[in-house]
């Protein structure tokens, strides 16, 4: 107890760095309106903040946020891991929110919890460093390198899954350290607890490579400490399986969901992107290629990971150069020779476009090769050392010149006229001052300067803030400000008549559920197969009835369909559009929420089903078409159906009903989907290739209701795997040699 204490103690100084550099680096999202910043339009704004804004609005009116009927038709909120639903830091935040009385998630809550994952993961890399290097002031080099870099500083924070996923790791890391060299029971506890967590940070693809480069380091490690074969598979194999139950109230929902989408069956091609080769250059020059820089770790950063290499040469080292040299390769996709052999061999690979997102191995090893290369720098002084340093710095002053040059042409190159060169000074100026303030920093280390540790670290937060600050800084503005092109249909929303919209490419993202309207369209990545199937294949006149679309948001002067049917439709708006100019047109229509068909048909095919919304005079809100046969015999029914209740995920409905018939609702089907009345609950069947029915014998009172059954299980099995690790967490006992 008394040395956990003193170690702590020590490191207090670098953990009050580490806040410093945090509250520097993100000091402006907080300012006064003048200086204050925010993270850009677009996946941070369109996405996950309204995904905790649907989530966090039907906590606070008290339902479980399971699923949500704003954009496509109906989705399952739930299963996309998108809507980290199940993260515990976003129930942290909707419960002080909660207790500071918000009704709705303020973007400023979404800001917090983005900025506050690089001091967790500052803190985080530190503390693993710090066992992996020896060296603290090593480990602090290697975590400013990780949390400020150019991976985590790019496109993660404004895909916060990817951001918060990838936080775990060096946790996971260090655990898996302490499990290896330790054999501790409550050491595999916080395995599985940090990789738990990571999991249910929403971003699979993230998780599959830190799950990937946490389990190779761990067998590197084992095998160093002398763990047999046998042992090594028979831990990881546990791990990994208390994993998945801990997880498991995500994972089984998130299964199915993903089995059922689009991404099921993407192709190899749209898999394969990645990074184009040229990005290699980003490694020493920002933003050259593009505007992400996943590989850019510094001039000083790369040096010192240079170093690393060649002063202190072992296992240890040569294990993290393999991950860097994975990561890089693995993040050009189909760029580059890796990917078709990850994608065959690697279990979970090809489920993932995308694969510049292996940057996170690259981003993690390059960050421990830096802290490494510290601590070799800073260990106990010989003439092999002096000698290597002698000739870093020979080949630094070499290159200088070169980089003077480029400087001086890329000056001329802007002021040319030529072309677009702008952007190039202010990116070969910043090579220029990596080189000259690394250069000063490694003199004076070569000159034994006590001060020499301080400038060097100076180095590395100067030319990382200078490079990556500003990445995702933007004017504040105003999200989903007012429309006046929304005013006729809020208006009509307003006398509490149901309808959905559809949008022709004019509005931006998730738009309806940030007006509290509702879309047949909507931006998630991960689409429903039935859903593509349906826009894709039923004719738009046969969705607009069946989903209910009342109003047209579009770029087109006169309302015709894709299929060139005119249909009559009133003005009642032209003008601007967030995406172009539009008009709006409301059909003449009559949008129902639930209805009884009375022409029902049974078909054998998939095929035969879309041949039968071709057909001319198809009425969708009067015939039912369905491949799965309903028991019983069904008569035809014109009786309305009034509807009591209408929330996500619940409908509460009532009728008059003589004879058993065929309800059917205009919502998405998916399963999990049940009608309940006073004898029996049965799941809904798919109507017209995308709403949901069922046989009813009475229309007294009856819910519709979405009640997962995989998320009662997953419940169920998480529930056991947490008692489980708990029991572990405090076990005293270690696993046998």
């Amino acid at each position: 107890m008394i040395r956990r204490w003193l170690k702590s103690r020590q490191d207090l100084p670098f953990l009050a760095i580490l806040v410093g550099l945090w509250a520097l680096f993100f000091w402006r999202y907080f300012a006064p309106q003048a200086s204050r910043v925010v993270f850009p339009d677009g996946d941070f704004t369109q996405q996950f903040f309204i995904f905790r804004d649907i989530a966090f609005r039907q906590l606070a009116a008290g339902h479980l946020p399971l699923w949500t009927d704003c954009f496509f038709g109906g989705y399952p909120f739930h299963a996309d891991p998108q809507s980290q639903l199940f993260y515990p830091p976003v129930w942290l935040s909707f419960g002080l929110l909660r207790l500071m009385g918000y009704g709705h998630f303020p973007l400023m809550a979404l800001t917090l919890e983005a900025i506050g994952h690089y001091l967790a993961i500052s803190i985080f890399a530190f503390w693993f460093l710090r066992e992996e290097t020896g060296s603290r002031k090593g480990a602090l080099l290697g975590s400013i390198v990780l949390a400020y870099g150019g991976y985590l500083t790019g496109y993660p924070p404004l895909q916060t899954g990817i951001l918060e996923t990838a936080t775990w790791l060096p946790l996971a890391l260090l655990a898996w350290h302490r499990l290896a060299t330790g054999r501790s029971l409550r050491a595999g506890a916080a395995v599985v607890g940090a990789l738990s967590i990571a999991f249910l940070a929403g971003h699979p693809q993230t998780f599959l490579f830190s799950a990937y480069l946490s389990l190779a380091y761990f067998v590197f490690r084992a095998r160093k400490a002398g763990w047999r074969w046998q042992r090594i598979s028979a831990t990881a194999a546990t791990i990994f399986a208390l994993v998945g139950s801990v997880s498991a109230v995500q994972l089984l929902p998130q299964t199915q969901f993903l089995a059922l989408s689009t991404r099921a069956g993407l192709p190899f091609g749209q898999l394969a992107a990645g990074l184009p080769v040229g990005d290699i250059a980003q490694i020493f020059v920002t933003q050259l290629v593009s505007r992400w820089q996943p590989l850019y770790i510094g001039i000083a950063g790369l040096v010192l990971a240079m170093l690393a290499i060649t002063l202190h040469t072992n296992a240890k080292v040569i294990f993290w150069l393999g991950a860097a040299l994975v990561g890089l390769l693995l993040s050009f996709g189909g760029n580059a020779g890796g990917y078709p052999l990850a994608y065959w061999l690697i279990p979970g690979y090809r489920l993932f476009r995308g694969q510049e997102r292996a940057a996170v191995v690259f981003a993690m090893a390059a960050a421990t090769l830096v802290g490494l290369g510290a601590a070799a720098l800073w260990s106990a002084a010989n003439s092999r050392k002096q000698a290597i340093v002698t000739t870093t710095l020979r080949w630094l002053r070499n290159f200088t010149p070169l980089a003077i040059i480029l400087l001086i042409a890329s000056i001329f190159l802007a002021q040319s006229g030529l072309g677009d060169w702008g952007h190039l000074p202010p990116r070969f100026g910043l090579l220029l001052l990596g080189l000259v303030l690394t250069i000063l920093a490694l003199a004076a280390q070569r000159a034994q300067l006590q001060w020499h540790a301080a400038l060097l670290i100076g180095v590395v937060t100067l030319e990382l803030f200078s490079a990556n600050a500003r990445t995702n800084a933007t004017s504040p503005f105003e999200t989903y400000s007012h429309l006046p092109l929304l005013d006729p249909i809020q208006v009509d929303a307003a006398t509490g008549r149901w309808f959905r919209v559809q949008d022709d490419a004019r509005m931006q993202g998730h738009w309806a559920c940030g007006y509290g309207l509702r879309e047949w369209g909507g931006i998630s990545p991960i689409r429903l197969q039935n859903w593509a199937d349906f826009e894709e294949q039923a004719p738009e006149l046969v969705r607009w009835s069946l989903l209910g679309v009342d109003y047209l948001i579009t770029w087109k002067e006169d309302l015709n369909t894709r299929e060139g049917v005119h249909i009559p439709a009133e003005v009642v708006f032209a003008g601007a559009a967030p995406l172009g100019d539009a008009q709006v047109f409301r059909l003449d229509s009559n949008p129902k929420r639930a209805w009884l068909a009375s022409d029902i048909t049974v078909i054998d095919s998939q095929a035969a089903l879309w041949e039968a919304l071709r057909e001319p005079g198809f009425d969708a809100q009067r015939q039912a078409v369905h491949l799965d046969p309903l028991s019983g015999e069904l008569n035809q029914a014109s009786s309305t159906v009034e509807v009591v209740t209408d929330r996500p995920g619940y409908l509460e409905l009532r009728g008059e009903l003589d004879t058993p018939a065929l309800l059917v609702v205009s919502e998405a089907w998916y399963p999990g989907w049940y009608v309940v009345d006073d004898t029996e609950r049965k799941p809904t069947v798919m109507i017209n290739g995308f709403a949901q029915g069922a046989r009813v014998d009475d229309l007294q009172q009856v819910q519709v209701v979405y009640q997962p059954p995989l998320l009662k299980w997953g419940a169920f099995i998480s529930l056991i795997g947490l008692v489980v690790i708990l029991g572990l967490a405090l076990s005293r006992r270690q696993l046998p040699e």
